[in-house]
């Protein structure tokens, strides 16, 4: 089952959230600069407080959650963790779309949760911010299991890295 917690992205402002969206596609400080009107260094500065925002705000999540933390890709938006108290694995996410998010990645039983439309729209919202192509078969899935194909990569990713 997938247990969501959502947190508004209050941490950052609008302004930020631009700057970072357009990192997350995979600009650089000068594009990034010319698109919004600034200089390198200043996109470096902002790039700086937002990197420390996203990070305080995951910190404090694993904290509150007394979760063990894996890995965190600022660039991302993702931390992974990991619950003691129910020794599976956890994915810190942040987007425009869902803000930040705690996901617990376990197989559950979804047809007894009232939450499967919601768990569903917000990880379709998920996968498309994060252009993770979704085929008919995979908007089927129980969301636990849709969850787990999302986020696969980025518990990959900490094993491989």
């Amino acid at each position: 089952m997938v247990y969501i917690m959502p947190l508004i992205v209050g941490y950052l402002t609008s302004r930020e959230m631009k700057i970072w969206d357009l990192r997350r596609m995979g600009l650089s400080q000068s594009e990034i600069g010319r698109r919004i009107g600034v200089t390198r260094q200043a996109v470096h500065k902002a790039l700086s407080i937002i990197y420390s925002k996203i990070e305080r705000a995951m910190r404090e999540i694993a904290e509150v959650n007394k979760l063990e933390i894996r890995s965190i890709n600022l660039v991302e938006g993702i931390m992974e963790a990991f619950s003691p108290a129910y020794r599976i694995p956890v994915i810190v996410s942040l987007t425009r779309a869902n803000g930040l998010r705690l996901w617990y990645l376990y197989e559950g039983n979804c047809t007894e949760c009232g939450y499967v439309k919601l768990c569903r729209k917000l990880l379709e919202a998920e996968a498309g911010e994060r252009g993770i192509k979704l085929t008919g078969e995979d908007r089927k899935l129980p969301p636990t299991r849709l969850a787990i194909k999302i986020f696969s990569r980025y518990l990959e990713a900490s094993k491989n890295g």
